[in-house]
Order: C-alpha cells, then sequence, then structure tokens
C-alpha cells in the first residue's frame, strides 16, 4: 500500500517538474550552427509514449497472468515498471530543468520569422517566439526511456534465456524491446528535438532504474528461479513451513513449480546436481542407487533361492559395468575413432554448491558428429530456424531508404573529406569475423572430437554478428547520419546546391552513393568485426584456461589478439573517411555487447574452472551418468533388464 501511495506522490512531483520554468542557458551569435535545425512535429507523439513504456508491458504481463494465473508476477511486473518510468521521468524532468540546454531546432523557437536578435552587451539570444514553445525548446537534455528496459529483463526471466542450454534465438526475443526503444530514442534526433548526447544519456538513465526496480522483486535472469518473482517464492516456503500445502494455499502454480513440463521451473540449481555426477562421489552414489533399484520385488524375508541367484547375478553385472567403465575411460568404441581422455584437472567450477579437487571423466572424443551430430542439430532445430529470419531481416534494412539528415550550409566543414576506397573492403568483413573463427573451431573439433564445442562455436558466431547486424542497419537507418565524405557523395563536381528557404542541401550525385552516404553511425565494419572477433576473444580465453589462477599471463596476448585485430579494422574505417570516430567507437560497443551475450548462452564464464566447453557437454555427462550411460553407445546399466 506505501508503495502505491509513493508512487502516486512521484506522479505529483514530475507534474510540477513539467511546470516549473527550465534554466535559460546562454545561446550566443556562434552557437547558432547547431540549432538551426527545421521545426518539426513528432514521429512518436508524446500520447504515444505510455502506450510504448507502460501499456504495452501491461499487455504482456496481463497475457502470462491470464495463462499461469500468478498474481504476485501480475501486480510486480505493474508496479514495478510504474515505478521505473516514474522515477526515470523525475530525474529526468529535474536534469532537463536544471540543465536548460537548447533544442536543435532552437533558432526556429526561438525566432519564427527567421530574423535573429540579441542583446548588445552579452550577445544572447532575445527570443520573440511563442513562450510556450521557447519554454520547450531548453529541453533537450536528457531524453530517456525505461519501460522497455524494465520489459527486456522480465522477457530474459520469462523465457529463461540464460538457463544454459544454448536456445539462442530467446536473446532475439529479449534484444527486441530494447531495439524498439532505441528507434524510439533515434525518431527524437531526427525529428530534431534532441541532440545525440540526449537520447543517449536518458538510455543510459533508463536502463539503469529499469535495473534496479526490475531486481526489487525479481531474480536475476540467469537464476534457477528467475521465472517468478521473489514473493512467489516466499509465500511457497511460507505455506510449506506451516504444513498448509493443500489446493487452498497451494494454486496451480504451487504445484507446477515441482514440475517442469507445465511451464514452471525447478527450484533449485542445477549446478549442484551436475557438480555431484561430475564426481567421484556422485558417481558411487549413482551405482548405489543402482543398487536399490535392483532389490528383488516381494516382501521383506521372503527371499527364494530364485531371488537369491538374481541377487547374485545383479551383483556380478555391477562388477562388470565398473570394469567396463574404467576401460571406457581410456579408450572409447574403436570403430568411430573417437579417443576418451581424462582431464588433469578438475573441471567441477567453483560455483556455488560445487565440490572442488573432484577430477570427473570428460569423455572427449566420443561426442563426434556422427555419434552426437543429429542429435544437437534437432535440440537446436528452431535456433537455426530463426537465423535464418534474421539474415532475412538483414537484407531488408540493406533495401530500405535511410533517413536524409538535414545538411546546413555551416556543417560541411566535418563533412568534406575525400571520397576514397575501402582498406578492408566489405567481402572480407564475414571472412574477418566469420569463417577465421570457423577454422579456429573446426581445428579444435578435430583434434578434441566435441561436436558440441563445434557446433555452439558456429552456431554462436553467427547469431552474434547477425543480431548485431540487424540492429545495426536498423540504427543506420534510423539516424540518417552524414558520412565524412558527404560532399563529394553530394555533390561529385564540387559545386554545392541548397534550398533557399530551408537551407538543406540539394544532392545531384548518383543515387546509391548518396543512399550509402547517409549511413555512418553505427559502423557496420566495426560492429561486423567486434561481434565476432570478439565473440573469438571470449572463446579462447575459455579455451586457454587464461583465467585459471596459475598467473600464465602471456595467455592474454592471444586472448586480446582478435580485438586488436577487430580495432585495426574499425580504425581503418576512420582513415577511409567513411565513418566518425563516434560511430566506430559505438559499433565496437554494440558488437562487443552482442558477443558477450551469445557467448555465455553456451559457454561458462572464462573464469570458471569448466570454461574449456560449453554447458551442453557437461549436461550430456550428467545425463549420461544418471542413466548408466557412461559411453557413447548406450551400453551402460540402463540397457541392462533382468526377468
Amino acid at each position: 500500500m506505501y508503495d502505491w501511495i509513493i508512487l502516486l506522490f512521484l506522479a505529483v512531483v514530475d507534474g510540477l517538474l513539467n511546470i516549473i520554468e527550465p534554466f535559460h542557458r546562454f545561446v550566443g551569435r556562434d552557437m547558432m550552427t547547431d540549432l538551426r535545425y527545421p521545426l518539426k512535429g513528432n514521429t512518436i507523439p508524446f500520447w504515444a509514449v505510455p502506450l510504448i513504456a507502460i501499456v504495452l508491458p501491461w499487455v504482456v504481463f496481463g497475457g502470462i497472468y491470464f495463462k499461469k494465473k500468478n498474481v504476485y508476477d501480475l501486480h510486480h511486473g505493474i508496479l514495478g515498471i510504474l515505478y521505473s518510468v516514474l522515477i526515470t521521468a523525475v530525474i529526468t524532468d529535474a536534469i532537463k530543468d536544471g540543465v536548460g540546454r537548447p533544442r536543435p531546432d532552437f533558432f526556429w523557437r526561438c525566432f519564427p520569422d527567421g530574423i535573429p536578435k540579441f542583446d548588445n552587451a552579452t550577445t544572447d539570444v532575445i527570443c520573440h517566439g511563442e513562450k510556450s514553445v521557447i519554454k520547450e525548446g531548453h529541453k533537450s537534455f536528457p531524453r530517456s526511456f525505461a519501460g522497455l528496459g524494465f520489459l527486456a529483463w522480465y522477457l530474459a526471466g520469462k523465457l529463461r534465456a540464460f538457463d544454459r542450454k544454448g536456445h539462442i534465438a530467446k536473446l532475439c526475443i529479449v534484444f527486441l524491446p530494447l531495439l524498439v526503444a532505441s528507434l524510439v530514442a533515434v525518431s527524437r534526433v531526427d525529428d530534431y528535438w534532441h541532440h545525440w548526447q540526449d537520447v543517449f544519456a536518458g538510455g543510459i538513465i533508463g536502463l539503469t532504474v529499469a535495473s534496479f526496480c526490475y531486481l526489487q522483486f525479481f531474480p536475476y535472469p540467469f537464476d534457477a528461479d528467475a521465472v517468478w518473482p521473489h514473493a512467489y517464492f516466499q509465500q511457497l516456503a511460507d505455506s510449506q513451513s506451516n504444513g498448509n500445502a493443500n489446493s487452498y494455499n497451494m494454486g496451480p502454480l504451487d504445484t507446477e513449480a515441482n514440475h517442469e513440463g507445465h511451464g514452471a521451473l525447478s527450484l533449485r540449481d542445477t549446478s549442484p546436481i551436475l557438480d555431484s555426477m561430475e564426481s567421484d562421489i556422485g558417481y558411487k552414489q549413482n551405482h548405489a542407487g543402482h543398487r536399490l533399484h535392483w532389490r528383488p520385488s516381494g516382501k521383506p524375508g521372503n527371499a527364494s533361492p530364485a531371488s537369491g541367484s538374481k541377487i547374485l547375478l545383479k551383483t556380478a553385472w555391477v562388477g562388470v559395468d565398473r570394469v567396463l567403465d574404467l576401460f571406457l575411460r581410456f579408450n572409447c568404441n574403436t570403430s568411430r575413432h573417437c579417443e576418451l581422455e581424462e582431464e588433469k584437472e578438475p573441471l567441477v567450477s567453483r560455483r556455488r554448491g560445487s565440490q572442488p579437487g573432484i577430477m570427473p571423466d570428460t569423455q572427449l572424443g566420443c561426442h563426434t558428429i556422427g555419434s552426437h551430430g543429429i542429435k544437437v542439430a534437432r535440440f537446436h532445430l528452431y535456433d537455426w530456424i530463426i537465423l535464418i529470419f534474421l539474415a532475412v531481416l538483414y537484407g531488408l534494412f540493406n533495401i530500405i531508404e535511410p533517413f536524409h539528415r538535414f545538411v546546413g550550409r555551416d556543417m560541411l566543414t566535418d563533412l568534406s573529406y575525400p571520397l576514397k576506397g575501402n582498406t578492408v573492403p566489405f567481402w572480407a568483413v564475414p571472412l574477418i569475423a566469420i569463417v577465421l573463427p570457423w577454422v579456429i573451431f573446426g581445428g579444435i573439433y578435430f583434434k578434441k572430437k566435441n561436436v558440441y564445442d563445434l557446433h555452439h562455436g558456429i552456431l554462436g558466431i553467427l547469431y552474434s554478428v547477425l543480431i548485431t547486424a540487424v540492429i545495426t542497419d536498423a540504427i543506420k537507418n534510423g539516424v540518417g547520419r552524414p558520412r565524412p565524405d558527404f560532399f563529394w557523395r553530394c555533390f561529385p563536381d564540387g559545386k554545392p546546391n541548397f534550398n533557399n528557404v530551408t537551407g538543406d542541401v540539394i544532392c545531384h550525385g548518383e543515387r546509391s552513393v548518396i543512399k550509402e552516404g547517409y549511413k555512418s553511425f553505427p559502423s557496420g565494419h566495426a560492429s561486423a568485426a567486434f561481434s565476432g572477433l570478439g565473440f573469438l576473444a571470449w572463446y579462447l580465453a575459455g579455451k586457454l584456461k587464461a583465467f585459471n589462477r596459475e598467473g600464465h599471463i602471456a595467455k592474454l596476448c592471444l586472448v586480446f589478439l582478435p580485438l586488436l585485430v577487430a580495432s585495426l579494422v574499425a580504425v581503418s574505417r576512420v582513415d577511409d573517411y567513411w565513418h566518425h570516430w563516434q560511430d566506430v567507437f559505438a559499433g565496437g560497443i554494440l558488437g562487443l555487447t552482442v558477443a558477450s551475450f551469445c557467448y555465455l548462452q553456451f559457454f561458462p564464464y572464462p573464469f570458471d574452472a569448466d570454461a574449456i566447453w560449453p554447458h551442453a557437454h557437461f549436461q550430456q555427462l550428467a545425463e549420461s551418468r544418471s542413466n548408466g550411460n557412461a559411453n557413447p553407445h548406450n551400453m551402460g546399466l540402463a540397457d541392462a533388464s533382468f526377468p
């Protein structure tokens, strides 16, 4: 109740901040260069912002409620996103009023007739436009979005996007609200209501507040309990501790919490189970479980000679199976030419619930394309289908005509660099960002025969590059920033021409060259290079065990090498005058961020003891041992049947 009361108070405060007159920053005659953009309307009107940032997420929350009937999830989603938006709004409007930065279209707000007037003493502007329009003209910094950031967190938890199963296509749904929010922010720059610094700072504020608000109610998305809020599990714990585990206190979701098949999730982390499966202790427990399972049926004390012989037979089988298991540690089936190796150091991660110092069998050489390839491909079928969809979407974004940003006479100073070719041609980018890492993945596969590692490396880097490419081209088309060589693209004869009314350029160059000239931000070369080679840097850090605390610091040279190559590719775009430095910086950050998410979908953190192989490899080991299948041909205890 108090949270809702404070929420109303925040709404009142935000209303008051919108009434207050903002600080009127000094604007001199020489400062008008970046403030003479045309006065336009809103591509996304003000009334549409709450629909996008609040109502749209509410629809998602409501849909999940009607499916799962969890009032804790519904309430905390609604309250959390309202707090996220209102806290951000109060912070944003308070800073707006305090900073008083003029908008890019301030000239026409201040002088609607186009005739400027300045104070003779201070040289500050003397505006004669409409008071409310001038007031709004001093509210440029910052521009925020928080609602869709909260929704991205929420979807990551609901989809279990980080459950270590490697369904990387889920990231597309998680990133979608952030892409929509980015396009909303870009529209403010296109409408000349904000400078790019305004929307960048606003995005950081909104996403930060959304993160804090989400984590007030929900676990981290990579937790095993991420699908429901903390209050739901606390209620379960209270009900169970009071012994009230009946249909009145435990609704459908309470019973589903212990059944994976009903859309809920296990209430405990899987890592302790995995660690025990991969330890000698876990092995003994498994065999103890098999002995209990093989205990003959019948009443205690009524053992017959026949049942005694069965016990002897089954006991003998346990011994035979143990010998087979020891043998298979050193030699897999020779017809498949797979080699079973045992790691010299423990691969049990030092995560919560693990037991350090235990050496599991890794079964390297047994997970080949022939033995497990079809299984892996079927498991990730939908991920490959979504990948094709991303490729088609990327092709469509390259066809779309980008936004043509206003370019006045005074803005051509930084856009008159010479028109040059590409030091790194377009066809070389996929070779550097995709094919080169594939060669490394293939080399490691032929040495270790681990199809999980090969498949997840290939699929992960493709998603990393394509997700980055889609985001990059969507922003390129939305921003429409001119390249540094725009003058020669627009006026190949060197004779500029401008509109007499608006002052915008009137280009007479080749259409395709002009179209490409409006695609400066962010850099596609930089984002692609960092998404592919950034993924490779993560991959090498895990394979080399670069962070195993043994102090072999020379490994970092190999880890940083892909990032150096990506940086040189990005720098070449500035040297060729195809991009401003901000373009390649933003592209690099974008590519490296997406690469990190994609890598961690499949592989542990590089500083984990298990970092050398993907999650799926250890999950397969756990399943094999739990089923008694300690070899790739299912020759374990589970195949044995007794009358």
